[in-house]
């Protein structure tokens, strides 16, 4: 076997021309130099994620604060002051590689726990709700929140058919629409699961958790105005500040909380506890401190080490498990199709998704114990109640809150189809009488300034 490489590449000069017959050509097929060099450019860009396109990375260590032993046997949550390395992927959902940072949109936040007893993804957004209940309409949500399909443009009637079509959407409608969805830094946002995981313990009990992320640095969103004006000024301002607040050495860092549920609340319950269009109220399941992340040094590569993370939130440890919930469970199988589309088949071998000695039987089935039997169906749940959280979190909210929701929902519904809007403020009459009216009035100004 010839083993002096370093040698041989040496004996072979600058490949800076393509072999030509003559000084003028033309151009030799046989020129392999050349079609290498061009075929490594084509081939070198990485396929783009299907959603959640545009996003930025960061690395750093979670260590446990609180020991979790009583409600997970998940190995670095069993004792205070563990320590594991971490991956952080911020990104925005509905994007391309130029979407503005600022725009109003829904932040994701996964993070990558690199664990002695294999690798934990955490996929979370910045607003605690989603657009629907069941992950078979998710397909559908994304084509609504796409551009169209005949000019690549953004089209009204496409968004605002979505919260026409879904009653269900009506919560994230009134989260989505207020100044939470306009972000100008990634360090002073919170993360959420939004689905229902479990958490096992050692003696085999279970319970329902979601999983909150709080910036130590606090909370700070902008108003739509605001955020217009930095997608001009400086569409990727996220992402910069992100970078260079680690570059300068402040390192970025959040709080990791649970809230648990014995999962026979949820026969008690006004709604399932499991519906991903729905919040737990913390004053009945308090946040309790888990631990804390410190993200202190950015990417290298960014193309190795943030756009090949291949996460997937099947990526569990004994311990931490599944729920019933219909949106995770239908997230689980795509993920890893997803990825070996975008990265190949052996994605997990990428230095950053590498876990030692993974095997298919290194992933964690949920439910072992669980005896379920019952009628094969397709079915809503039994409590949708789509509109109460909705009326509730907007009666929360400061009268310049409720003045701001309104102003951005009329901004956008104004340009759908009258048959769109019609059903829109009925689900807003639904929420509350005077924000419906609110937003009437204001898309009757918006129609008399476009008259004018």
């Amino acid at each position: 076997m010839y083993n002096n490489h370093n040698q041989s590449q040496s004996s072979f000069p600058n490949a800076s021309h393509s072999q030509t017959v003559g000084v003028r050509g033309p151009v030799l097929v046989q020129d392999t130099a050349l079609h290498e060099t061009l075929e490594t450019f084509v081939f070198s860009t990485t396929l783009p994620r299907r959603i959640h396109t545009k996003g930025y990375g960061a690395f750093g260590y979670f260590y446990t604060t609180h020991s979790m032993k009583e409600y997970t046997k998940a190995g670095f949550l069993q004792m205070p002051n563990q320590q594991v390395p971490v991956a952080v992927r911020f990104s925005l959902a509905a994007s391309n590689q130029g979407t503005p940072d600022t725009l109003r949109n829904v932040r994701g936040f996964s993070t990558r726990f690199y664990t002695d007893e294999g690798i934990f993804d955490l996929l979370c957004n910045h607003l605690p709700v989603f657009f629907v209940r069941d992950a078979i309409r998710v397909p559908d949500i994304i084509s609504h929140l796409s551009p169209s399909p005949v000019n690549n443009l953004p089209d009204p009637e496409r968004l605002w058919s979505l919260f026409a079509k879904y009653p269900e959407a009506t919560n994230m409608l009134i989260w989505f629409f207020s100044d939470l969805g306009t972000v100008k830094s990634l360090r002073h946002i919170k993360g959420y699961s939004v689905s229902t995981y479990v958490w096992r313990n050692a003696q085999g009990v279970r319970n329902y958790v979601k999983y909150h992320w709080l910036p130590m640095a606090g909370t700070e969103y902008i108003d739509q105005q605001e955020a217009q004006r930095l997608a001009c000024q400086d569409p990727d301002i996220a992402g910069r500040d992100l970078y260079d607040s680690i570059a300068k050495g402040k390192a970025v860092e959040y709080e990791l909380y649970v809230q648990l549920m014995n999962p026979e609340d949820a026969k008690l319950l006004p709604f399932d506890p499991l519906d991903d269009t729905k919040v737990w109220d913390e004053a009945q399941y308090p946040l309790l401190p888990v631990g804390r992340m410190v993200l202190n040094y950015n990417p290298e590569n960014y193309a190795e080490q943030v756009e090949k993370l291949a996460f997937n939130p099947a990526n569990l440890l004994p311990g931490l498990e599944f729920s019933d919930d219909k949106v995770l469970q239908g997230r689980t199988f795509i993920y890893s199709d997803a990825q070996r589309h975008r990265l190949g088949p052996d994605y997990r071998n990428i230095p950053v998704n590498k876990q030692p000695n993974w095997s298919p039987a290194s992933m964690v089935s949920s439910g072992n114990g669980r005896y379920v039997a019952g009628e094969i169906m397709r079915a809503e749940i039994p409590n949708p109640d789509n509109f109460t959280q909705a009326t509730q979190r907007y009666e929360s909210f400061s009268a310049v809150e409720k003045k701001n929701l309104a102003n951005n929902i009329a901004s956008g519904l104004v340009n759908a189809q009258p048959n769109t809007q019609c059903t829109v403020l009925w689900h807003l009459e639904q929420v509350s009488p005077t924000l419906a009216e609110m937003v009437r009035n204001q898309m009757l100004l918006y129609t008399d300034t476009v008259r004018r």
